[in-house]
């Protein structure tokens, strides 16, 4: 059970850009299958203080290890196998394997995404946490080429924000160099 809530923290954290807090926060309410892929209803966030909420759109992947949809739909059986319909989404499982129905914290977020990093032996692994989640969906969505008002759109920044940029890392030093075609 761990190994496939951790599955979706990531694919889910990646794909709605979220926010440990966010994520701590989805139920299983919240997160609705389409024909399209999934709606992930965001009630508060940090650009939101007045909890008006915003639905993300999440599109259906392809691999299947990392199709949001599918990870979430096999996540949904087990807690149901569980007896489990309704509360958090995350949930805390304990090393013997137990579902409970608390919810993962903010901290527990950040500390799954650390853990899971580290057993992947990521280089600096020490040093990701659940904002990796959302840097790396904004980094992925620019790199694909989508417009920067989108991503921003996406990952509830503010319109206009600036600070989206800061989330958007150089993928490549040679292929996202400020200096190509400026005609040197």
């Amino acid at each position: 059970p761990a190994g496939l809530r951790d599955r979706v923290l990531l694919v889910l954290g990646f794909a709605l850009m979220g926010r440990r807090s966010e994520l701590a926060a989805l139920t299983l309410d919240d997160v609705t299958e389409t024909d399209n892929g999934l709606l992930g209803l965001i009630r508060m966030s940090k650009t939101d203080q007045d909890a008006k909420g915003r639905v993300v759109a999440v599109p259906r992947g392809q691999p299947a290890a990392t199709a949001p949809v599918r990870q979430v739909a096999a996540w949904r059986a087990l807690l149901a196998a569980h007896g489990a319909t309704a509360g958090p989404l995350l949930r805390r499982v304990d090393q013997w394997g137990y579902v409970h129905d608390t919810g993962m914290s903010g901290a527990a977020v950040n500390e799954a995404v650390r853990r899971l990093a580290v057993r992947a032996k990521l280089p600096d692994a020490g040093r990701y946490t659940a904002h990796s989640l959302r840097a790396g969906g904004a980094t992925s969505a620019y790199k694909a080429g989508n417009p920067v008002s989108t991503i921003a759109e996406h990952g509830r920044w503010s319109p206009n924000s600036p600070v989206v940029l800061s989330y958007i890392r150089a993928v490549d030093q040679w292929a996202d160099n400020a200096m190509t075609g400026v005609g040197l």
